[in-house]
């Protein structure tokens, strides 16, 4: 089994849970995804089956969610789901939303939840901050693009929101920061990814609904999600490239140099990665084409 799938994570379980169960019914270890979505949000998650989890880092990084801050409330957490460390009896107006709304768009300096699975010397920030061992101004800051936010409906204290970000964005965070510089504060009460990865919920699937039977129904090629030019070689081609060896190429476009490109067979079958350098020169990244499966590509 090789390729994606698209998963709409229900709520109430990790993003571990879901390819606990994927791995389990379809019988293959080799599984991951592409982003944990926080446990008490739903929605969008890329799942890698086989190899194809060494290409989870290729698709597009953006998302989108819909997200429901509630104010009036904070949480060590960030989200609903937390413990009260912190009550507001003000609650903003819209105009004023609006306003400091402004002051999220584009690149900005984020710092993650303490209860984030952020890797801090080594240990998880959550466990971390089970252990009263960190605090939210000992973490560091991270550079994220929020790229558009826009207000679906507010009827206070409650504010929904849709937003498009950058990978690395915390939403929780961002209902954190949100409140605070309202003088006031706030939780994510609600999270849906509604886009992630290239994938839409539209298109997604209950994880309960795949099986080795049907998995082959759901079961997406990643050279048609993944953003990186293709180029087409023949066997002779492959057979150097699958042992490691740089090759000459042409190219039908204007390559950038120092790129990784998808390297496809004639049959337009994923043949790995490789990265295009000087002198139109192909060094193999990571390849899927196993030994003695070259016979059976196509000049």
């Amino acid at each position: 089994m090789f390729g994606f799938l698209n998963i709409n994570k229900p709520p109430d379980c990790t993003s571990h849970d879901v390819v606990a169960i994927l791995r389990k019914s379809l019988g293959i270890k080799k599984t991951g995804h592409s982003g944990t979505l926080d446990p008490f949000a739903g929605g969008v998650l890329v799942i890698g089956v086989g190899d194809a989890t060494r290409l989870l880092e290729y698709l597009p990084q953006d998302k989108i969610y819909l997200a429901e801050i509630t104010f009036g409330t904070g949480t060590d957490t960030d989200d609903i789901t937390g413990q009260v460390i912190k009550k507001s009896n003000f609650i903003p107006s819209v105009d004023e939303i609006k306003n400091v709304s402004k002051q999220f768009f584009g690149k900005i300096r984020q710092k993650p939840p303490i209860y984030s699975a952020i890797k801090i010397n080594g240990n998880r920030s959550y466990d971390l901050a089970r252990e009263n061992k960190i605090s939210q101004d000992k973490m560091n800051e991270r550079e994220i693009e929020i790229y558009s936010i826009e207000i679906i409906l507010y009827t206070p204290p409650r504010l929904n929101l849709k937003i498009h970000c950058s990978g690395g964005t915390y939403i929780r965070s961002l209902a954190r920061d949100l409140g605070n510089v309202l003088n006031s504060c706030a939780v994510l009460s609600r999270l849906q990814r509604i886009t992630g990865n290239g994938f839409t919920i539209q298109e997604s699937v209950s994880p309960e609904l795949i099986n080795k039977t049907n998995i082959f129904n759901y079961l997406i090629q990643p050279q048609d999600v993944i953003k990186l030019k293709k180029i087409h070689l023949d066997s002779k081609q492959i057979n150097e490239i699958m042992h490691g060896r740089e090759i000459k190429v042409s190219l039908d476009f204007m390559p950038n140099i120092n790129k990784n490109l998808q390297i496809l067979d004639t049959n337009d079958r994923l043949i790995g990665i490789g990265l295009l350098t000087e002198n139109y020169m192909l060094k193999p990244k990571k390849i899927f084409l196993k030994e003695g499966m070259v016979s059976s590509v196509q000049t």
